[in-house]
């Protein structure tokens, strides 16, 4: 049963990512390495729970069941929409990527992405979910958290070797972590993808909780066409106004 529930998430999770294509049982079959008859048993079940649906080819894709579900999970919405009119502002006057990240379930959880070239706030993709340790809005995160807590989540995730720098070593990651929660904010180069450069600062709220981390990110090259105190500057203004906005807005 558990083997089951776990197939059919990763029949979901591919189609999630292909969308808006649709895909064939066969693909399915093929990319997950089951047996046809394996993932047709499963798609027929996902099907009759609206889970996953077909298009006029007979191709899969998601199903409304799961637009019910996503909607019914966003916890965040309140403080994503009192965030984005600021990431905006934050985007304009860095001409950064700004990144407005959670931790959730020991994955980093991506709330809103805008890209320099960006004109809208489009659904983020979830391309960071196991990059806890090597983006600095996840590093940020972790180190935040209680020091036996964050042991414990270091023996729970893997911690995946993407660039030549990613630090997977949790003794390093520890006392990077340590010197992170010291002065409040991350920095990470190189670890997460090859040429790029992340700083990340905590979002909290009026009562001083945590509930997010804030960050800016870019290529190395473009890293210094602002000092990292007016980085900084211009991150802490905006973390401190959405950590307001998001009070507000749950009123």
């Amino acid at each position: 049963m558990i083997q089951s529930i776990a197939r059919a998430v990763d029949i979901l999770d591919l189609l999630a990512e292909s969308t808006p294509e649709t895909i064939s049982a066969t693909t399915l079959a093929q990319r997950l390495g089951l047996s046809p008859q394996t993932v047709g048993n499963i798609l027929r079940e996902l099907y009759s729970l609206g889970l996953v649906s077909q298009d006029s080819s007979r191709k899969y894709r998601l199903g409304s069941h799961c637009f019910y579900l996503g909607q019914a999970a966003d916890h965040w919405q309140s403080l994503r929409n009192a965030g984005n009119p600021i990431l905006k502002e934050l985007r304009d006057a860095t001409k950064c990527t700004v990144f407005l990240g959670v931790m959730e379930n020991d994955r980093l959880l991506c709330l809103s992405i805008l890209n320099p070239q960006d004109e809208f706030f489009a659904p983020p993709p979830q391309l960071w979910m196991d990059q806890l340790h090597a983006t600095a809005c996840g590093r940020l995160l972790v180190a935040l958290m209680p020091a036996e807590e964050r042991k414990r989540l270091f023996k729970r995730i893997a911690r995946r070797q993407i660039t030549n720098k990613t630090v997977t070593d949790v003794e390093k990651l520890t006392c990077l972590c340590k010197e992170i929660a010291e002065r409040q904010y991350a920095e990470v180069q190189d670890e997460s993808v090859e040429g790029t450069w992340s700083l990340a600062v905590p979002v909290r709220s009026m009562t001083g909780e945590l509930i997010a981390g804030l960050a800016l990110s870019n290529q190395i090259a473009m890293r210094d066409t602002l000092p990292l105190e007016t980085r900084l500057e211009l991150l802490m203004g905006a973390a401190a106004r959405i950590g307001v906005a998001a009070c507000f807005n749950k009123k």
